[in-house]
């Protein structure tokens, strides 16, 4: 006996969708949100660390012919905390073309409550200044970023400025913090941008001061939102700090290690031997992914721990097993093995 499959209109998917919709507005409406608590929420997840805060502003170079004022804004990060504390909001983001030279990633937020929704698209380029166009790994990172751009611009035209002004604001003061620790917290910020791979010239010359102590709680604030700016996709580390190249592919913090050739050794006078005879099957070479679980495993270190280094730095996403790690990311961590044991031990601290 076979069962007769049933094919639905396309009117009748569309009036399943609308009364998913309606029982969504209705639910918004029956419990409406108090205005107060989502600040409250918003200013509690913003100012949880000094971590979380820095990365809710950005900082973007001043524009030719502008003002010569860096551009200045609340973050990717600052618009997931307004999303999950604003409530009754449904939001995505995905990329929807992709010509060969440029991405366009689309994001769309509905206001259940207000019934207002907003769609906004981004592009982004994939291919270099020569015109070649980026890996694959590449392009995912830009498509990635141009997603998370989208739906932050998106968020910002849902959510009232009201509410996320004052927010930005006070991550600001904690991310900054104030003159009496304005000297440890400017060597980390420092220290950071290094790591991506920035020098004191390009630092200096970037909010225009002459010396490392010039950089006041202003400067530094600068310096913060430029850093995130970088990790967020909106800037690259060449155009918020001219004269800097990144560290291959992306921004490790690891050097690669240098092995010494080995000295030639003096070989005895060989002695005619009968050869033995060659063993034809050979174990299927590992993957730089294999080798990298063997290593890290072997040294006490787990796949999450691995992760929560990475992300977001060098790698878009968790891997959910050693195969997802990208295979060039796993050779060069493989290559500066000293560095990432060094970097690991640092996380699980």
């Amino acid at each position: 006996m076979t069962e007769e499959l049933e094919i639905m209109p396309v009117d009748a998917i569309g009036q399943i969708e609308r009364a998913q919709v309606d029982v969504q507005i209705s639910t918004a409406r029956k419990y409406p949100r108090t205005l107060s608590k989502v600040k409250e929420r918003m200013l509690s997840f913003a100012t949880l660390d000094e971590e979380t805060a820095s990365s809710c502003f950005y900082t973007l170079p001043a524009r030719r012919g502008g003002d010569d004022k860096p551009i200045q804004g609340p973050s990717v990060r600052m618009a997931e905390i307004a999303l999950a504390s604003y409530q009754h909001v449904k939001a995505g983001s995905r990329i929807i073309n992709d010509d060969g030279k440029f991405i366009t990633a689309q994001a769309v937020v509905h206001d259940l409550e207000n019934n207002v929704a907003v769609s906004i698209e981004v592009r982004r380029r994939v291919t270099s200044k020569s015109g070649a166009r980026y890996s694959d790994d590449m392009i995912a990172v830009t498509g990635n970023a141009a997603c998370s751009i989208a739906l932050r611009n998106a968020v910002f035209r849902v959510v009232p400025r009201a509410l996320i002004t004052p927010v930005y604001e006070a991550a600001k003061r904690v991310a900054v913090g104030d003159v009496k620790s304005l000297t440890t917290k400017r060597a980390q910020i420092i220290a950071r941008l290094k790591q991506m791979g920035a020098k004191d010239t390009n630092i200096l010359a970037a909010v225009g001061a002459d010396k490392i102590e010039d950089i006041d709680l202003a400067k530094l604030e600068v310096l913060i939102g430029l850093g995130t700016a970088i990790k967020d996709g909106e800037t690259t580390l060449e155009n918020a700090f001219p004269g800097a190249s990144p560290k291959e592919e992306g921004k490790p913090i690891f050097k690669e290690e240098t092995k010494a050739a080995p000295a030639a050794v003096e070989q005895p006078a060989t002695v005619p031997t009968t050869p033995e005879p060659t063993n034809t099957t050979t174990e299927p070479e590992k993957t730089p992914q294999d080798r990298l679980a063997t290593f890290v495993t072997d040294a006490g270190f787990s796949l999450d721990l691995f992760n929560k280094w990475a992300v977001p730095d060098f790698i878009p996403q968790e891997a959910a097993t050693w195969a997802d790690v990208p295979e060039q990311f796993a050779t060069r961590c493989l290559k500066g093995s000293k560095g990432l044991i060094t970097q690991l031990t640092g996380v699980a601290k």
